[in-house]
């Protein structure tokens, strides 16, 4: 910062360049702007920053259960809650590639117990098999719970939700993809919600294609 007395520059208040012109206390006064330099982001910056943009990629292709999964209004309180629960699931090395298990992610969430469920691909017959057994009923496993399995194909954003039965009762069921559907590109999920729909467990991972 300098003072100076100019009749040219008398209460000159103006920038030029990377100089800012100015008045105080009845003085002229230049001051040299702050040089500002964009520190190179560190390794776990990065690493974070792209640990965040996968998780909300990969949550993308599950919009049609999320809502209901997580028992909330929209799609977007869903997505966030998608993303709290598995941002720590998604790992990123440090050469920014991002891994993850599909079946170790988390598309529903609550205080239920999960459902005791399995579910088989069958490439010939393009469906998917469930299978569930009845549990033993406790504080967080009701008799009238409602079982259901997730069909999410890993391509697009495309999937389904697929009422099965109770947790009171045993039962199969059998669901054949849709047209254009291929069990090589599935991947399946299951999760328990109460009967009045506002309590969900956790999902659990049942099977997925590339693995067929």
């Amino acid at each position: 910062m300098a003072i100076f007395n100019s009749i040219l520059f008398h209460r000159a208040r103006k920038s030029v360049g990377n100089v800012t012109l100015y008045a105080l206390k009845e003085q002229n006064v230049v001051r040299a702007k702050g040089i500002y330099r964009r520190d190179r982001k560190s390794l776990a910056q990065l690493k974070q920053r792209a640990r965040m943009k996968a998780v909300r990629e990969v949550g993308s292709h599950f919009y049609h259960v999320l809502p209901q999964g997580f028992c909330c209004s929209s799609l977007k309180e869903g997505l966030n809650c998608f993303v709290k629960a598995n941002v720590g699931k998604i790992f990123v090395d440090d050469e920014l590639k991002v891994s993850y298990d599909l079946l170790k992610l988390e598309i529903s969430g609550g205080t239920l117990m999960p459902p005791v469920l399995s579910a088989k691909l069958e490439a010939g017959e393009n469906r998917v098999v469930f299978r569930w057994e009845r549990q033993r009923l406790m504080p967080y496993a009701f008799g009238d719970d409602l079982l259901y399995g997730v069909v999410s194909r890993t391509e697009d954003r495309d999937g389904e939700v697929i009422p099965l039965g109770t947790r009171g009762a045993s039962g199969e069921l059998s669901w054949d993809l849709p047209a254009g559907w291929d069990v090589c590109d599935v991947v399946v999920h299951g999760f328990a919600m109460n009967s009045k729909g506002n309590r969900a467990s956790v999902s659990v991972g049942l099977a997925v294609g590339d693995e067929v």
